[in-house]
């Protein structure tokens, strides 16, 4: 037992001095590109972030227009419109998830030191997902590497979209099979959404932060596979295909 505490008391350290001394910040190397290249690439991101907008806002309507319908008795009409709801959900947890690929994808090709974003567990509300943010959230501190921290943050991400894709599906069953539990489940689904909005917006934030560090030569691959993201198509493909950039 003394030795995992003084394990664990290395590790705490550790990170202590990292943050300290800046160590998750590496100086780009030379030649890289300044700090404010996002500001230059980021119109890359506009075509999908107006999707991602798009989606997010249909949800948010429908939602709105299920609520009101149950709290005005019509019942039948509120548990119809979950059915859209739920096509609508789909559409925006595959666009996250393959843009949560595409991301992984380029990774490889990445040249110069990159954020990863780290997730506050505060920031969900859906119990299954505060408690996974929470259990794994701080897992990269502990990782000096920005690019092993990125692929880790972002795969956080993908395991978080699919745990709340998963839980989404059994409320929509429970609220569908028993209308006792439908208030209930509506309560949780919106909770649900406020996490999926909040998932979708870290992935994009994570996503631009990483083509602020692709070289140029990168790009044009890259702009395809955005076109096709953005037109509904399923973009994946083995990681292999990438391992040579």
């Amino acid at each position: 037992m003394v030795w995992v505490l003084e394990t664990g008391v290395l590790l705490v350290v550790a990170v202590v001095l990292r943050r300290l001394l800046h160590l998750g910040h590496r100086s780009a190397p030379k030649g890289a590109a300044p700090n404010n290249r996002n500001s230059y690439i980021s119109p890359l991101c506009s075509p999908l972030a107006s999707d991602i907008e798009a989606h997010t806002a249909i949800l948010g309507v429908v939602l709105n227009d299920i609520i009101e319908e149950q709290n005005s008795g019509h019942a039948s009409i509120a548990r119809e419109t979950l059915a859209l709801f739920d096509g609508e959900w789909s559409r925006l947890v595959k666009l996250v998830e393959n843009l949560q690929g595409l991301s992984l994808r380029y990774l490889p090709a990445v040249q110069y030191p990159i954020d990863a974003r780290n997730l506050d567990a505060r920031s969900f509300r859906s119990q299954p997902l505060s408690e996974f943010i929470r259990r794994n959230g701080d897992l990269s501190q502990f990782v000096f590497r920005s690019r092993l921290r990125f692929q880790l943050q972002m795969r956080l991400l993908g395991r978080a979209t699919a745990l709340l894709d998963e839980s989404f599906e059994e409320l929509r069953h429970d609220a569908e099979q028993s209308p006792r539990l439908f208030d209930w489940a509506l309560s949780q689904i919106d909770l649900h959404f406020h996490d999926l909005d909040r998932l979708t917006k870290e992935t994009l934030l994570g996503f631009n932060e990483e083509l602020g560090c692709l070289p140029d030569a990168a790009l044009g691959d890259l702009v395809t596979e955005l076109a096709t993201l953005t037109t509904g198509q399923d973009v994946s493909r083995p990681l292999a295909s990438t391992a040579r950039r």
